[in-house]
């Protein structure tokens, strides 16, 4: 993983080892390649999103609804219509720690429906947003008469484990300065945007600490040298990557 070097303090300009590091970041965070190959990937085919449809049923939630809670029971396969849905969990000392992010054409709740278990996180909306929830039963009936959507599920599935490991090795990492930018890798590959200098990222601290399990006051003196070595320009609930 490409990391920025913080052997130099924090107002000497980057040298050329910093940007050649910055240069093999933004060549693996290209937004526009992100964007594409997140939608492409994370999310279901046309045909199999139109097939669930046919057997699901749209509900809308609010902000901060909670559409469904870590360890809570649950018969029904969610697959995000619009808006965004927050994935987190809650550590045993009571800190929320931040997955992910669901987005549109994402589905949720595959390994607790078929293995008949409880949901493994909490599921709330951000802003308004519809949810088509798939009952079980008529869940297993599609793909028992429709292969080609069996086999599109399997493909989420497989994504959904490799993205565990992800998040696992990123937990490992023991350096503060490695999970912070673990975190921003990870966040840029489905919540960016591209912009004139850069690539920016939709995240407030708050999040961005939970999501490299820290706390916002560390993670915001982290990011700060960041923008220091002029890898990040900080804004209001967003941080750019910065091109050089």
């Amino acid at each position: 993983m490409a990391l920025p070097s913080s052997s130099k303090p924090a107002s000497t300009p980057a040298t050329k080892r910093q940007m050649a590091k910055r240069h093999a970041v933004f060549k693996a965070l290209d937004a526009d390649v992100f964007t594409q190959a997140w939608a492409e990937n994370s999310a279901l085919t046309t045909r199999s999103a139109q097939a669930l449809q046919s057997v699901g049923v749209v509900r809308p939630w609010r902000d901060g609804q909670v559409v469904l809670s870590r360890g809570q029971p649950t018969s029904t396969a969610l697959l995000l219509m619009k808006g965004r849905l927050r994935v987190s969990v809650t550590t045993p000392e009571g800190e929320e720690q931040l997955l992910r992010w669901m987005l549109p054409g994402e589905i949720s709740g595959l390994s607790s429906v078929f293995a008949e278990t409880t949901y493994p996180a909490d599921l709330v909306s951000v802003g308004p947003s519809q949810v088509l929830h798939i009952e079980r039963t008529r869940l297993i009936d599609l793909i028992s008469r429709d292969p080609v959507v069996a086999v599109d599920l399997l493909r989420i599935l497989g994504l959904r484990i490799n993205q565990l490991f992800d998040t696992l090795a990123d937990q490992g990492m023991h350096s503060l300065e490695q999970r912070v930018w673990a975190a921003l890798e990870r966040i840029a590959k489905f919540n960016s945007v591209k912009v004139p200098d850069g690539v920016m990222l939709r995240v407030s601290q708050t999040d961005l600490a939970q999501a490299a399990s820290a706390s916002r006051q560390r993670v915001n003196q982290q990011l700060r040298h960041f923008q220091d070595q002029g890898l990040i320009r900080l804004g209001y609930r967003n941080i750019v990557l910065l091109r050089q």
